[in-house]
């Protein structure tokens, strides 16, 4: 564990790597964090140097506290930090349905502050390092574990000034004891490292949300226009529909006045309500199309009988499910009708849609157009 090894041991004031002082106890160093004797173990081939508590306690604050504190004094004495990274895309809604955007982003770049600042009090929190550079302040927070921070980050989104995280709690011990290697990931790591606010991000995205909520509403302005047109062609259409509706009404109750008035001429016969006498019924309409009324018919999707072409209703039945299909036979129909019939499933079709026809076809003489 990083806990039991630690990396920095601290002797007046100052810490030390391992490796930069005797070994044992004659290092001179107490803990970083519980400010304990620590024991130098600096001598081994196969053991990366580091520092242990003289006497075993349950101090597990000596590898954060050396590790932050060392950071912090790199900042300091360099006054130079790389600025993390940002990326943050802008969304606007329109009123027809498309999601604006515009994308935000700020690159990596090394700072140099004017002066920097330890260890800062902040109210219920610290600032690890406050770099300042002329009327601009930087909070640094140097994080050393897996926790997430959220109530920290809530409290600095709340400050007035932008505040970043460097995050070393991945660095292993070998990383740590390399200066080189511990002052990049401190100072120069843009991948390690992110914004817990930005102001200049902030100000980015603000005018990326003005820029996007101005376009927004130009095309917002000529969508409502084009749906108040879309809104009064439908009133039209609705008001034509509801014409031809009252019109299709009145005209489908004088066709059943007349189918009425026609069926009172004729006797009932119980043979046109029978498969077979249905089939004939059938048959005898297609040769009447050919005859009379030049290969067009309107067929019935209920009863299947041909009334004259152009019927806007079928002539025979008043089944409320059908409607009538304007159809072309063909010439051989006369020489073909009788295997077309007994192998046809519309005369059975036609009786359970149509137990009862109201009109008879009249097969010698040409029914009127309906």
């Amino acid at each position: 564990m990083h806990e039991t090894k630690i990396p920095f041991g601290e002797r007046d004031g100052t810490l030390f790597r391992a490796h930069e002082v005797e070994n044992g106890l004659r290092c001179g160093c107490i803990c970083p964090g519980c400010q304990q004797p620590l024991n130098a173990a600096n001598n081994g081939e196969k053991v990366v140097p580091h520092f242990r508590h003289a006497k075993s306690n349950d101090c597990f604050d000596g590898f954060r506290e050396g590790v932050r504190r060392a950071a912090v004094a790199l900042i300091a004495k360099h006054k130079q930090l790389m600025l993390p990274a940002l990326i943050e895309t802008v969304r606007v809604a329109t009123q027809d349905g498309r999601l604006l955007e515009e994308k935000v982003e700020l690159q990596p770049v090394l700072i140099t502050a004017d002066n920097v600042e330890r260890f800062v009090d902040l109210g219920s929190l610290r600032g690890h390092a406050v770099l300042h550079q002329s009327t601009r302040q930087l909070i640094v927070r140097i994080k050393l574990s897996t926790r997430m921070e959220h109530e920290r980050y809530r409290q600095l989104e709340a400050l007035e000034h932008s505040s970043m995280e460097i995050d070393l709690h991945h660095l292993a011990l070998e990383q740590i004891n390399d200066p080189d290697n511990f002052e990049h990931a401190v100072l120069h790591d843009s991948t390690n490292r992110l914004w817990i606010r930005s102001i200049r991000g902030e100000r980015l995205a603000a005018n990326a949300l003005q820029k996007l909520q101005s376009l927004a509403a130009e095309i917002n302005a000529k969508w409502q226009l084009e749906q108040a047109a879309r809104e009064a062609a439908e009133k039209v259409r609705q008001v034509e529909l509801a014409n031809e509706k009252a019109e299709l009404q009145r005209a489908l109750e004088a066709h059943r006045a007349k189918q009425l008035q026609m069926a009172a001429k004729q006797s009932a016969t119980n043979i046109d309500n029978t498969v077979q006498g249905r089939a004939e019924l059938i048959a005898g309409t297609m040769l009447k199309a050919l005859q009379a009324w030049g290969g067009r018919a309107a067929e019935c999707t209920a009863c299947y009988l041909l009334s004259p072409p152009g019927s806007r209703f079928c002539l025979y039945c008043d089944a409320t499910t059908g409607k009538v299909n304007q159809v072309s036979l063909s010439p051989d129909i006369p020489s073909t009708i009788h295997k077309r019939m007994s192998c046809s499933a519309k005369p059975t079709m036609s009786i359970k849609a149509v137990p009862q026809l109201i009109l008879r076809p009249d097969l010698q003489s040409k029914e009127s157009d309906s």
